[in-house]
C-alpha cells in the first residue's frame, strides 16, 4: 500500500530553533496547537527534566511505559494479562495497528530517548473529519458499539475489562476510542454494516492523509488521545529504539 506522508504546515511543530523558549510557554503553546491540529511536534531538544517540568503543567500524569523491544518485559506482561492475553504488545516488534489508548487519558506524550536507525515513525490519523464521512444517524449507531480496555484493580491487581463506546458526542464533535483487537462481538446487524465501514474509512485516511513522525532523541510528541488514531510499523528484533510514553489526563485542553 502506498502510503502518503503528511506534513502538515508548522504550526503543528515547534521548532528547535528557538531554544530560549521557556517551560511555561512551551506548554501554553502545546495546548493552543493540539486544540486545533490535534497533534504536536516538538523539536526544540528538552532535557527528560524539563520533559517532566511540561508535563506536570499540561495535566495529570496517569501513566509512564518505556516503550522498547524486550522479550522479558513482554513476558512478565503477559503473566499479568487475564483478558485478551494475545493481544499486541508494545514490547514486540511486530507492527501495531491504528488505535487510541485508554480514555482516561486526555493526551498521550512520547519523548524520543533513542530512535530505530531505520524508521521507528510514529503514524498518525486525525478523526476531526469524522461527521463528514458518517451521518449523524450512523454516528449514533456507532455510539452504541462498546470497545473494551482492562484497567489494573487496585485491590485484586488483577485486570478488569470496562467498556467505552466506539463513538462519544461532546458539545459539537465526536470523540474516538477505537482499539480494533479489543471490540465487542456482540453487534446487531446496523453495528456490523458501519464498523465495516468505520475500517474503510480508516484505511482511506491511511492511504490519504498518513501523518508520519520520527522523533529524533529529546524530541517529543503530543496527541489529542481522544481524537488521534497512531500506530507504529513493524521493527527490527534487535532495534535500539526507545520512547517513553506517558497518559496525561487534562481538562484544559476540552
Amino acid at each position: 500500500m502506498k502510503k502518503t506522508e503528511k506534513f502538515p504546515e508548522s504550526k503543528t511543530l515547534i521548532d528547535g530553533h528557538n531554544e530560549t523558549m521557556d517551560i511555561e510557554a512551551l506548554s501554553a503553546e502545546i495546548l493552543k496547537v493540539i486544540k486545533v491540529d490535534g497533534f504536536v511536534h516538538i523539536k526544540q531538544p528538552l532535557s527528560q527534566n524539563a520533559y517532566q517540568a511540561l508535563l506536570h503543567l499540561l495535566g495529570t500524569i496517569i501513566g509512564r511505559t518505556d516503550l522498547v523491544v524486550d522479550a522479558k518485559l513482554n513476558q512478565l506482561q503477559q503473566m499479568k494479562r487475564k483478558h485478551n492475553i494475545n493481544r499486541p504488545s508494545v514490547y514486540l516488534p511486530e507492527a501495531l495497528a491504528f488505535h487510541t489508548d485508554t480514555p482516561a487519558s486526555h493526551l498521550i506524550g512520547w519523548y524520543c530517548v533513542e530512535q530505530d536507525e531505520v524508521d521507528g515513525a510514529t503514524l498518525l490519523l486525525d478523526t476531526t473529519d469524522i461527521k463528514d464521512y458518517f451521518t449523524p444517524a450512523e454516528l449514533s449507531v456507532l455510539s452504541g458499539v462498546n470497545v473494551q480496555y482492562m484497567i489494573r484493580n487496585p485491590n485484586t491487581n488483577e485486570e478488569d475489562v470496562v467498556y467505552q463506546p466506539l463513538i462519544s458526542q461532546k458539545n459539537s464533535t465526536y470523540q474516538v476510542f477505537y482499539v480494533p483487537w479489543n471490540l465487542s462481538n456482540h453487534h446487531n446487524g446496523a453495528q456490523t454494516k458501519l464498523l465495516e465501514k468505520f475500517s474503510e474509512y480508516v484505511v482511506h485516511k491511511q492511504r490519504t492523509e498518513l501523518i508520519k513522525i520520527r522523533l529524533a532523541p529529546k524530541e517529543c510528541l503530543f496527541i489529542d488521545n481522544h481524537r488521534m488514531l497512531h500506530c507504529r510499523g513493524k521493527l527490527p528484533e534487535n532495534t535500539k529504539r526507545h520512547l517513553i510514553r506517558y497518559y496525561i489526563s487534562t481538562c484544559l485542553i476540552s
